[in-house]
């Protein structure tokens, strides 16, 4: 008589990665996801941002209706030393990402005005926002 692990049985092991995959995903401590990272590297430049993150991201709903716009041409002047309409911070303050309202609503900070953005996730992964706060700390350049 042979002794098989259960494990080792092609549906049961299946059905236990399975559920290791579930439970890990359900323990991730957020309740949506971030997105995975793809296409382009996400760089601390602005047209960086403006093409890995505003474009593929934002401007579904950032196109020049009540939300700033935030598409080509438009985006840098949009954000950069420019009040937010929610609160006294600026939306970007150039060498001071802390007093940038735009990292607070990407993390989804207490005391921001509405959703966390992207509204309805997937939200940005903290590897994202770390090169956003990055070109922010460097002086948020046009470049």
């Amino acid at each position: 008589m042979t002794i098989t692990h259960p494990a080792a049985r092609p549906g049961r092991a299946v059905s236990i990665y399975l559920a290791v995959c579930l439970l890990a995903a359900a323990c991730g401590g957020s309740s949506s996801p971030t997105a995975p990272s793809s296409g382009p590297s996400l760089t601390a430049t602005f047209s960086s941002i403006q093409t890995v993150v505003f474009q593929q991201r934002c401007v579904s709903c950032h196109n020049g209706g009540q939300a700033p716009d935030l598409r080509a041409g438009a985006a840098y002047a949009n954000l950069v030393n420019a009040p937010s309409a929610e609160t006294a911070m600026l939306r970007v303050a150039p060498g001071d990402p802390e007093a940038s309202y735009l990292i607070h609503k990407l993390e989804g900070r207490a005391g921001i005005v509405g959703d966390r953005m992207p509204r309805g996730g997937p939200f940005l992964s903290s590897a994202d926002i770390a090169v956003i706060r990055s070109w922010i700390q460097a002086g948020a350049p046009n470049n």
